[in-house]
């Protein structure tokens, strides 16, 4: 018979999570084996793994109440883990997008991200007893108002007394071969912050980063830089040495970090927090745009509640599944039909939907109607500004759609998104972007303007928005008609950089460089430079300077068939587990489908696997503790290994200038995630760039064997 309540502490969490016992939200935790059960109460049964301590908080489920939840037992279980470990370092801040609720001892959160249901736990805080009790489920049909409730806990004995007396689990039993915990605070927050407070980092930051954070407060600031040199740094120092300005705080200024996804929230909160010694800035709101323009635009004019994604790259996401949809439903009449429409586009109509070049499809179909078709009004129906996207002449560099059967595809395909979306009772964030944009040019955003602006606006990752949502942004200020901002960018690592040339919306003042990448080893770094080099966009030559350390260049391993690259991806992670250093963790990054291979390899060899398909998806990695990470490569911005295998799927030559900048861009970012090692796998076919860049000997193509090291 299974308890009414369990006792869990963090321990035995990552226990379940890492050995992947879990199999439903119904299941026993009383069956799972290596946790030592005890009863401390008549309805109360105890978990401990050994080598629990007495000072730790530990979770009191309800278990009627668990079952009842829709989802991922993983995720549900992760945020339980994460407010036990919050708990023991108040005041408790959970991630943004869990929208918690304080009343008391009591908070309320989401249980399991939005997508999943809308249902959030009751949970009551027992500091005495170092319990957190998770005794109940709101959702739309039990709406419960925190205030009112009254948590009743069950009567049980110590658990600390009882969990102090087991043993911690042997060295082979723990296996500590990877680092103790790679999550977003070990690969985001932590590899910013490293672990010094501001006054300490303003005697360590390079005199191109200082320069930033000092610059006048009423000056407008572009920071451009590759990845690893060190922006997001940049921008959460200068943001507290606002906040500590004496001026803001006497005139009660507000300064406002902008980003592109809670996810990223997270991460600067982190960051904002380790520099500022563990407390939270008070003057800094950071928050995803999206969240933004819901709050200030809502509370002024009509814009709609239901908006696809809950936050910018979450609707980015879902919005390409729309695209991806609409393709497959427009496919058989345009191949029928093929009268004009390019070699490229009817290959691509006509691949299977997990292909590399129907998905290199979707995403220049996402590109053209967020990027160029939004932004300029051109809807379906629009018949003045059809004729003329129809006729316009068209930059190599722009999605491959040079003729015009081409765009009337993706009109048609446009017009099809616009049905499911009025299906569905939804709008996309882009078009709430737009219904924003036009209550902010109301005048009674111009009377609240004052009390709900910002005075200095700070934004990261500037190259991830499209000129509509940086026209947003900037009227989110105080100050009419301009405003003093920072924005960090690569614009190597975007997809609409080209595009935004074209907007007037946040223009700098002074444009900042960071030349110096400073994460990289020595032979990691040439190959780094060398790519950021090739990118049209990056007009001013940087300087990269290399360390004394050992020279470790990256790594290139031909392989034709599935079953040799399988072989050495299962090799690669043996490799990484057998080193001496235990801190090492390793990201598979993927381009094309060959995430599904790693997966399938690595599950086969029976190693826990954590797989991110989404930019939030950097959720799944908290308290999934020696795992091994699988992503595709538009996801892992803002992320840090110390290894990288780089997975090139076997996809033939790039058709045009779009596809082959794509092509760059997918393997820049991919790579430059890697600290110390990187590996590139390819099939038969290797991309030029990595020729090139083996033909100046910064590659050393290896045997298909994954060296010790």
């Amino acid at each position: 018979m299974i308890a009414k309540y369990f006792l869990l502490s963090d321990r035995v969490i990552s226990h379940l999570l890492q050995s992947r016992q879990l199999r439903g939200l119904k299941a026993d935790f009383s069956a799972f084996h290596g946790v030592h059960r005890v009863a401390l109460g008549e309805e109360v049964e105890a978990l401990a793994v050994g080598g629990e301590l007495p000072s730790e908080f530990v979770a009191l489920v309800n278990s009627e109440a668990f079952s009842g939840l829709a989802g991922s037992p993983d995720v549900v279980l992760t945020r339980i883990g994460r407010l036990l470990a919050e708990a023991g370092r108040p005041p408790i801040h959970l991630p943004r997008s869990w929208a918690e609720y304080h009343s008391k001892n009591c908070i309320t959160f989401f249980a399991q991200p939005e997508d999943q249901g809308r249902q959030r736990w009751l949970a009551a805080v027992d500091s005495l007893k170092r319990v957190i009790g998770f005794l109940d489920v709101s959702d739309k049909r039990k709406q419960v108002r925190l205030e009112d409730w009254n948590p009743d806990f069950p009567q049980f004995t110590s658990y600390a007394d009882w969990a102090s007396k087991i043993p911690p689990p042997s060295a082979e039993a723990s296996d500590e071969s990877f680092s103790s915990q790679v999550d977003l605070e070990t690969i985001g927050s932590k590899a910013v912050a490293q672990g010094y407070v501001y006054e300490e980092w303003r005697a360590r930051l390079r005199p191109e980063q200082l320069r930033v954070v000092d610059a006048p407060a009423d000056e407008s600031i572009r920071v451009i830089g590759p990845a690893g040199s060190g922006k997001t740094l940049a921008l959460c120092m200068r943001a507290l040495r606002l906040a500590r300005d004496m001026n803001f705080i006497n005139t009660r200024q507000k300064i406002l970090i902008v980003t592109h996804s809670w996810a990223m929230t997270e991460r600067i909160d982190g960051v904002l927090q380790a520099l500022n010694g563990g407390t939270y800035p008070s003057l800094i709101d950071v928050a995803p745009l999206l969240y933004l323009l819901q709050a200030h635009a809502g509370a002024v004019g009509q814009i709609a509640t239901s908006v696809l994604g809950e936050d910018s790259a979450d609707g980015q996401k879902q919005v390409m599944d729309l695209v991806g949809r609409s393709v497959e439903e427009l496919s058989s009449r345009q191949l029928q039909k093929k009268s004009g429409l390019s070699s490229h586009l009817i290959e691509a109509i006509g691949a299977e939907q997990s292909s590399r070049v129907r998905s290199d499809l979707v995403l220049d179909l996402y590109e053209e109607i967020i990027g160029i078709l939004s932004p300029t009004g051109t809807f379906p129906d629009a018949g003045d500004k059809v004729a003329e996207y129809l006729s316009a002449e068209r930059d190599e560099t722009l999605p491959p759609f040079k003729s015009k059967a081409d765009r009337e595809f993706v009109l048609a395909v446009y017009a099809k998104i616009l049905e499911q979306l009025v299906d569905l009772g939804s709008v996309t964030t882009d078009q709430l972007v737009a219904d924003a944009i036009r209550v902010f040019e109301t005048f009674s955003w111009n009377v609240r303007r004052e009390t709900e602006g910002y005075d200095y606006i700070l934004i990261d990752e500037l190259q991830l928005f499209d000129s509509q949502e940086r026209l947003a942004i900037s009227l989110l200020s105080r100050s009419k008609p301009g405003m003093e901002f920072l924005s960090v960018e690569d614009p190597s690592q975007g997809l609409f950089s080209r595009v935004n040339e074209r907007t007037k919306a946040l223009k700098a003042r002074e444009s900042y460089y960071l030349e110096e990448p400073h994460r990289f080893r020595a032979g990691l770094v040439d190959f780094i430079a060398f790519l950021y080099r090739k990118f049209p966009l990056n007009q001013i030559p940087l300087k990269f300077s290399t360390s004394e350390a050992v020279v470790r260049k990256p790594r290139l391993f031909v392989i034709s068939s599935q079953e040799g690259r399988a072989e050495w991806c299962r090799q690669k992670v043996a490799s990484v587990m057998a080193a001496k250093d235990k801190a090492r963790r390793i990201c598979f990054v993927c381009l094309g489908d060959e995430d599904q291979l790693v997966y399938d390899a690595l599950k086969d060899a029976d190693y826990s696997v954590v797989r991110m398909m989404s930019y939030d998806d950097v959720e799944k990695l908290s308290y999934q503790k020696r795992s091994v990470v699988i992503a595709q490569w538009q996801y892992v911005g803002g992320t840090q290994f110390t290894d990288v295998a780089l997975m090139i799927p076997p996809v033939a030559r790039p058709a045009n200038a779009h596809a082959r900048l794509r092509e760059l861009t997918s393997i820049y970012l991919g790579t430059s995630r890697a600290s110390s090692d990187l590996d590139i796998v390819c099939t038969a076919r290797v991309p030029e760039i990595i020729q090139e860049a083996k033909k100046d000997r910064l590659i050393t193509e290896t045997k298909s064997v994954v060296p010790q090291r």
